[in-house]
């Protein structure tokens, strides 16, 4: 059993209790209470259903431009044209618009109808994106989003054509982190509340959720404060949350990685009075001579800057900066839950990056577990120091490819935004599939460049055999990739630098609202059902 102390320091139980949200209930059963008598049955019936439908609206199309959906126009029916007939006096609502009506049946309480869009959307392979689903999600999250302050027992969405993607709006748009809240003051929404409506597509819709699900629980964890979620405390949501599903944790300590010349992971470890972990998770969904997949992700429950402390609007995002930790872990989840039959082997290096008198300084020289030196040039690039030292070690597995991702390079905000993250490959064929994964799951990456141009500017380096980062201003985030890409060896490689997509002001998704998003978890899982499908892993 692990014991998670610190010396005579125990976690606060208190601190760890919400983390059951995402756990899998264990049986279905209701505790028992006193009967209660119905003295008027018309008084106790409270009616607490909503219902999401969907309208198309093509400003093209002169007469007939708007056009309700199938379920619509079926729902229509059954209200007797109710709901055309209040449709019409209002506005049409248009992409990523809403209506809310009351009382059209006796069923539902308040229907909200969300504007789609044309209904010639498809895939546009300019804008990387299906642009069908895309719209969905964004029907489905802005119609239930809308129906949230009510309160609903249940809200029932439309399938809009494609149930999955549906779900998936639907259940990222409800989400809200509210575990350190007064309980009064939480708006209460179960997510199980959400049903499919008149569709039978039921498999894509609990696809959708599960995906959905696995996002929010790296949305959960990005946004828990960092003097809660330190490396003790994230390895034990990690065993808990992990263990139920018969994936295999290990946990490991600072002394271990010493032993296999961990040399960056050791040096970030120290600046810090909580010390670092080295975790493992393992699940084993296919065969014991299949090939495992490799999935590395940053786990810096806080990123000071150390020596070259960061500014302070930068510091407070900074309790995410283990965003690619938090995404290693939800995505192994989602495959356990899917049940995919994959081999996965995550690697979390977990620690806090602070300024004491143990940090990593400007200057200097550290060993890799490959036997090459790492000149520190910035203490505060430390993430790929430790996804370095990963690299190396996952090599161990002889895997069918490697994946890392980390929030990394700062510039990459004033480039991307939030459009995309920026994927680096030495693999054509892996980024194929990445991309098509991303234009279906509409969490976009876009790929930058991993040309020698930027390794002569890693490699330029007096000091020790390779540079954190080089000498100029800009190209930080192409000269991370240069650097990691020294301790790949002959692996076909993927890097997913995050850092302009792991915060969002609630602008760029409808259907995600302000604050940490969790991406691109859904994409990775996508990534690895079509890798499936097609027999490569």
């Amino acid at each position: 059993m692990l014991d998670f102390r610190i010396g005579a320091i125990y976690l606060y139980p208190k601190y760890v209790r919400l983390i059951s949200q995402f756990r899998i209930p264990l049986s279905d059963h209701v505790p028992a209470t006193p009967p209660r008598t119905v003295k008027d049955a018309k008084a106790c019936a409270h009616r607490d259903k909503g219902l999401v439908l969907g309208i198309y609206y093509n400003e093209n199309v002169k007469n007939d431009a708007a056009i309700l959906t199938a379920s619509a126009e079926k729902y229509n029916k059954k209200v007797g044209g109710k709901l055309w007939e209040v449709l019409k006096l209002t506005p049409t609502p248009k992409l990523g618009e809403h209506r809310i009506f009351y009382d059209l049946d006796p069923e539902f309480a308040y229907v909200a109808v969300a504007g789609l869009g044309s209904e010639c959307m498809s895939f546009n392979p300019i804008e990387q994106l299906d642009e069908n689903k895309e719209a969905i999600r964004i029907a489905a999250g802005v119609g239930a989003k809308a129906l949230r302050p009510f309160n609903p027992k249940t809200i029932y969405v439309e399938s809009f054509g494609n149930a999955e993607a549906a779900a998936e709006g639907a259940e990222l748009s409800v989400w809200q982190f509210q575990e350190y809240r007064h309980s009064t003051q939480r708006q209460k929404f179960p997510l199980s509340t959400l049903q499919l409506y008149d569709d039978c597509d039921f498999l894509g819709w609990k696809i959708g959720k599960m995906k959905a699900e696995a996002q929010n629980l790296a949305r959960y964890l990005q946004e828990m404060p960092a003097n809660i979620l330190n490396p003790t405390s994230f390895a034990k949501i990690a065993v808990d949350l992990l263990c139920e599903l018969d994936i295999n944790v290990e946990v490991r300590t600072q002394g271990w990685a010493m032993s296999r010349e961990m040399g960056g992971f050791v040096a970030i470890g120290k600046s810090s009075v909580q010390p670092p972990l080295y975790v493992e998770i393992s699940y084993f969904g296919a065969d014991e001579y299949t090939r495992p997949v490799v999935l590395i992700g940053k786990g810096v429950t806080f990123d000071s800057g150390s020596l070259d402390l960061k500014h302070p609007k930068d510091l407070k995002y900074m309790k995410g900066d283990m965003a690619g930790a938090a995404c290693v872990l939800a995505t192994t989840r989602a495959a356990a839950r899917l049940k995919l039959p994959i081999n996965i082997r995550g690697i979390l290096p977990l620690c806090e990056l602070m300024p004491n008198a143990n940090s990593p300084k400007f200057g200097a020289v550290v060993n890799s577990a490959n036997g090459k030196t790492i000149h520190v040039r910035l203490p505060s690039r430390e993430g790929r120091l430790l996804i370095a030292d990963s690299l190396v070690y996952a090599r161990n597995y002889w895997p069918k490819f490697i994946l890392d991702i980390g929030t990394m390079s700062k510039e990459l905000v004033d480039s991307l935004d939030g459009a995309a993250c920026a994927c680096y490959t030495n693999s054509e064929e892996l980024f194929c599939y990445t991309e098509s994964a991303s234009s279906q799951t509409g969490d976009r990456i876009w790929r930058m460049p991993l040309w020698k141009f930027y390794e002569d500017r890693v490699l330029d380096c007096e000091t020790a055999d390779v540079a954190n980062t080089g000498l100029q201003k800009y190209g930080d985030s192409p000269n991370c990739a240069a650097f990691l890409k020294q301790f790949v060896c002959d692996s076909k490689w993927v890097h997913f630098d995050t850092y302009n997509v792991a915060y969002s002001k609630g602008r760029d998704f409808p259907y995600l609202g302000r604050g940490m998003t969790g991406r691109p978890t859904r994409t990775i899982v996508e990534l690895l059902t079509q890798l499936l499908a097609d027999k490569k892993i």
